[in-house]
């Protein structure tokens, strides 16, 4: 497509082998526009194939060797021309003949003996109507830049988000570990050194003291792995997967398995963190939800995307509204979980299937996500 340039006249191809209404449209058309001319089909194609093309084609129907009817044919079956309006000239005036132009593609009809009058105001017109197709294009191609710019602006926005969120829980969990759980763990130094000078009554008090204390470090290692788990960043996506399916599901009896054991590490880091927090949250859904006894996790690389997909044998349901999967303490919900989702260029969708099948699908790269 030709750029928009209203510092010059637009460029009219008129293929045409008759030398008297040539000289005619030359005479009408050359004080307004620029020209180019063609008298045969294949001459106008040629023309066609050159750098600079024209705004509006002016076509006779019976010309040697191809006609005006296989020459819009070629011109239409050409993307790269197929968008240039066409008018037809031709000495046929039957309804027949201009159904059948307009039909193989071209906007307007103009039969010989041709009127300067009317060519004037149906060329004016088509090329008025072509330019204000092309402002359109334009227009929407803008929107279209504004809003691929907007979805990048987004998407990096949630991706610093993931990250900002994770690199929290890794500091509550650091601060965990260094404050409450280290001093627990003197304590009980402490208390082992007192517990030889007590009496029975006060070396039973003490046993007490010992099992409240490991309770409360066992709940508070768990807490601080919940928030961060060493496996995602130690081991990779699959093996800190099949932890979590351990964690929930096998705790709560449910039979699984997860076919992965790949680390994924060329995924960006904030696409890993975001996925493994999807699947901790979907997996607390089967516990909460579906009173299933089976469930599996699946993952898997399709060329440039991973593809998550969760089962279970449980109730069932269709695709939830952004109510039905509530977060869970520490969880993101639903509606976030599909807002992050789409930043990251992938989808989420929930089937029915004898239990519930949920497929996830994301880009291996921000790159992929904004193809």
């Amino acid at each position: 497509m030709n750029p928009v340039n209203e510092s010059q006249p637009a460029q009219i191809l008129i293929i045409d082998d008759e030398k008297f209404y040539l000289d005619v449209l030359v005479d009408i058309l050359k004080p307004l526009y620029r020209m180019q001319i063609a008298k045969t089909g294949e001459e106008g194609l040629q023309r066609l194939r050159g750098d600079t093309l024209p705004d509006l084609i002016l076509l006779d129907v019976m010309m040697p060797g191809i006609d005006g009817y296989e020459t819009i044919k070629r011109i239409k079956a050409n993307p790269r021309i197929a968008h240039i309006p066409v008018v037809f000239l031709t000495s046929r005036d039957d309804v027949e003949a201009e159904s059948g132009a307009l039909d193989l593609g071209a906007v307007d009809y103009i039969t010989k003996p041709i009127s300067p009058p009317v060519v004037l105001a149906r060329i004016r017109t088509h090329l008025a109507l072509r330019q204000a197709q092309r402002d359109l294009q334009n227009q929407n191609q803008r929107l279209e830049d504004m809003v691929r710019q907007r979805t990048e602006s987004l998407r990096r926005l949630s991706a610093e988000l993931v990250l900002a969120e994770e690199r929290e829980r890794r500091r509550i969990a650091g601060e965990l570990h260094d404050g409450p759980a280290q001093r627990l763990a003197l304590s009980k130094v402490h208390l082992g050194r007192l517990q030889g000078d007590l009496d029975d009554a006060g070396r039973n008090s003490v046993e007490d003291l010992f099992s409240n204390i490991n309770l409360t470090l066992q709940e508070l290692r768990t807490l601080m792995v919940q928030l961060s788990p060493p496996a995602l960043y130690e081991l990779g996506l699959g093996p800190a997967v099949e932890w979590l399916a351990e964690s929930i599901l096998g705790k709560h009896g449910i039979n699984f398995r997860v076919d992965t054991d790949a680390s994924y590490a060329d995924l960006p880091e904030e696409t890993r963190v975001f996925l493994f927090q999807a699947i901790r949250e979907l997996l607390i859904n089967i516990v909460k939800h579906a009173d299933a006894a089976r469930a599996s996790v699946s993952i898997n690389r399709h060329e440039d995307h991973l593809v998550i997909e969760i089962r279970d044998d449980g109730v069932g349901m269709h695709e939830p509204d952004a109510h039905q999967l509530n977060p869970e303490a520490g969880g993101m919900g639903l509606f976030a979980m599909r807002h992050r989702v789409d930043m990251l260029g992938g989808w989420i969708e929930f089937a029915n299937k004898g239990g519930t099948h949920v497929t996830l699908q994301v880009p291996f790269s921000a790159a992929e996500a904004q193809r």
